[in-house]
């Protein structure tokens, strides 16, 4: 296969439902079109999982033209589409008047949730968390329920973006 490198940037949107095919397309893509020495490549993927899978499926050895890896998978970049798109808004918009991260990101969440939790555990309708809650002197309980509702949230962002509308609108 011959290598082009008079490819402009953009942006390429490849979606199916057979990973070894995409696999194979995107190592065609990358023969065909390398980068430069210190750019890296971007993908955008739809769970960490996926992510975890491209990366080791491209990090195969090169089979033959249309099966395997790149052999190497060095300056490949997977992101999730949201922390991909929290960069660009930073980019754009600019690093001073964006944080470097999104306020209902797991982690920030987690803790923010671990804040919250003792105010509002008091309340009537948090009955069974505070029956759960007791005898938790290390914390560890409210650590885990905390990132279990900010995975939780997450995934409503990504799946259910619908219910949080609902939600913020008070429905």
């Amino acid at each position: 296969m011959s290598v082009t490198t008079s490819l402009s940037a953009g942006f390429m949107v490849v979606q199916g439902n057979r990973p070894d095919e995409l696999r194979s397309l995107v190592v065609s893509w990358m023969r065909r079109y390398p980068l430069a020495p210190l750019e890296n490549e971007i993908a955008l993927v739809q769970s960490n999982g996926i992510a975890q899978w491209l990366k080791l499926a491209l990090a195969e050895d090169a089979q033959d033209e249309d099966s395997g890896g790149c052999g190497i998978a060095a300056a490949i970049d997977v992101q999730l589409p949201g922390s991909f798109m929290w960069t660009l808004y930073r980019m754009v918009l600019g690093s001073d008047e964006i944080p470097s991260t999104s306020l209902l990101d797991k982690t920030p969440l987690t803790w923010r949730l671990m804040r919250l939790l003792p105010e509002l555990i008091n309340q009537p309708h948090f009955e069974p968390l505070q029956r759960f809650l007791t005898d938790d002197t290390d914390l560890r309980k409210r650590y885990q329920l905390s990132e279990r509702l900010s995975d939780l949230f997450d995934q409503y962002q990504v799946y259910r973006a619908d219910w949080l509308e609902d939600w913020a609108a008070g429905r």
